[in-house]
């Protein structure tokens, strides 16, 4: 078995640098996974990282700090919200709670400040 074949048994796609390099998974790593849930939202339903490999895409993240851009129809505040749960550094990302708060806050300002949340 290749290391290609070995990480098709994990949602690569969805998992935090720190679970990439050293199979770490804590509520941090959720909260990077729930930005990639955002993606997907604002994509349609489209495929994070579209059109690489779960390898391709580990080594972006992992050896480039690569993160994806939201799609243009994203508003601001998301988008910006959606990066502080990208940070590399998990103790930098906001808690669900603090996510929670900033999204209904959002909503509260302007319907169309949240778009598609």
């Amino acid at each position: 078995m290749n290391i290609e074949e070995k990480l098709e048994k994990v949602p690569i796609k969805w998992l935090a640098i720190e679970t990439m390099q050293n199979k770490v998974y804590s509520n941090k790593t959720d909260v990077w996974s729930f930005a990639i849930l955002c993606y997907e939202i604002y994509a349609d339903g489209g495929e994070p990282y579209p059109g690489w490999t779960n390898l391709q895409t580990r080594a972006k993240i992992v050896m480039h700090d690569y993160r994806m851009d939201m799609p243009k129809e994203t508003p601001k505040a998301v988008s910006t919200l959606v990066g502080t749960c990208w940070l590399k550094d998990p103790e930098k990302r906001p808690d669900f709670g603090t996510i929670y708060k900033r999204l209904k806050e959002l909503g509260k300002k302007d319907d169309s400040t949240m778009g598609k949340i």
